[in-house]
C-alpha cells in the first residue's frame, strides 16, 4: 500500500482527470493486436500490463522488456517494461511502465514542406501492482498514472485495474481483467474488459525425440460503446524451450469486422526468454511487430 500512496501523492500537483485515462490511451489497443494469446492470459513479467493477476511464478525477482513497432501506415513505436518481486510464497509486487510515440508528424503550412520541426505526440503510463494467491485463485490490482501529449496540449489521468487467474484443474485456466478502468467506474471509450480460457489439449506428446505440449485458448474483449471481439489461439511448447503461438481474432472497427492473424516464436535458455511476434495489424492497416526479452534475476 505504501507504493500506491506514493504514486497518488506524486500526482497531486498535476492536472489529472481522476476518473479516466486520456483519450490517447486507446492507442494501446494497437499494441494489444500483437499478442499471440488473449491479453488476460499473457505470460511474463510484463503480463501485469494486461492482467494485474500476472503470471504465476515463485521467482524472487524477474524483469521484462518489450519493444513494439508498427508499419509506416500507423507510425507507432513504443516499449513496455515490467519488474516483479515476490514478497512471500503467495504474494508479489510489481512495477510496469509503457510508452507509445506517433512517428513522423511534422508541421507544415500551405505546402508539404516541413516547417518548425516535428510534432511530439505520445501516450505513456507508470503503475504499481500487487497480486496474491488463494489456493488455485490468483488476484491482482494495478494503479496506473497516465500522461499524454499532442503538440503543446497535455493531459493526465489515473486508472485502477483488477484481474484474476484461476487454475480450475491441471489443464484448465480461466482469467479475466479490466484495462484502463476509471476509478469512478464510469463508462469510458478507453476501457477494455478481457476474458480468456486456456486448456491443455495434449500433454507431453512425443514429436521425434522431443516432448511437446499443445494448448488451445479462447479470448474475448469487450470495449465500452463498441462491439465484442473474439479470438482463438493455439500454442505448441517443445521441451519447455521453444514455444510457437498462432492466433486468429475477429476484430471490429469502423462499423465492419475483419479477421486478424498473429504469430509468435519464443525461445528459453536458462534464466532468459526471448519472443518475436507479428500481427497483421489493427483493421489491416499494416503489420505490428513485437520483440521481448524476460530475465530471472534471482531464483
Amino acid at each position: 500500500m505504501k507504493y500506491i500512496a506514493l504514486l497518488v501523492a506524486l500526482t497531486l500537483p498535476l492536472d489529472v482527470a481522476w476518473g479516466q485515462a486520456p483519450e490517447s490511451a486507446s492507442l494501446w489497443r494497437v499494441a494489444a493486436t500483437v499478442l499471440a494469446v488473449p491479453p488476460a492470459l499473457d505470460l511474463g513479467p510484463v503480463a501485469v500490463a494486461w492482467n494485474p493477476a500476472g503470471t504465476p511464478s515463485r521467482d524472487p525477482l524477474s524483469v521484462g522488456l518489450q519493444v513494439i513497432h508498427t508499419s509506416a501506415e500507423l507510425g507507432l513505436s513504443g516499449i513496455v517494461a515490467g519488474v516483479s518481486r515476490s514478497v512471500s510464497g503467495n504474494s508479489a509486487v510489481g512495477l510496469v511502465v509503457g510508452r507509445l510515440d506517433v512517428r513522423d508528424l511534422v508541421r507544415t503550412t500551405t505546402t508539404p514542406t516541413e516547417v518548425g520541426g516535428s510534432i511530439p505526440v505520445y501516450t505513456q503510463y507508470a503503475g504499481v501492482a500487487g497480486r496474491t494467491r488463494y489456493g488455485p485463485v490468483y488476484l491482482g490490482a494495478l494503479l496506473r498514472l497516465h500522461d499524454e501529449r499532442f503538440d503543446v496540449a497535455t493531459e493526465n489521468g489515473l486508472t485502477f485495474d483488477l484481474g484474476t487467474r484461476v487454475q480450475m484443474s491441471r489443464r484448465l485456466v480461466v482469467a479475466a481483467a479490466t484495462h484502463f478502468l476509471p476509478i469512478d467506474l464510469s463508462r469510458q471509450n478507453t476501457t477494455d474488459y478481457y476474458v480468456g480460457v486456456e486448456y491443455e489439449l495434449v500433454s507431453a506428446a512425443s514429436i521425434g525425440v522431443t516432448r511437446a505440449t499443445v494448448i488451445g485458448r479462447y479470448g474475448a474483449t469487450y470495449r465500452s460503446a463498441e462491439a465484442l471481439e473474439h479470438g482463438v489461439s493455439l500454442g505448441i511448447s517443445l521441451a519447455s524451450m521453444v514455444r510457437l503461438d498462432a492466433a486468429v481474432t475477429r476484430e471490429v472497427g469502423y462499423e465492419k469486422s475483419e479477421l486478424r492473424t498473429g504469430l509468435a516464436v519464443s525461445l528459453r535458455a536458462g534464466r532468459y526468454s526471448m519472443e518475436v511476434a507479428r500481427s497483421s495489424g489493427l483493421n489491416d492497416l499494416g503489420a505490428t511487430y513485437r520483440i521481448g526479452i524476460d530475465a530471472v534475476i534471482l531464483r
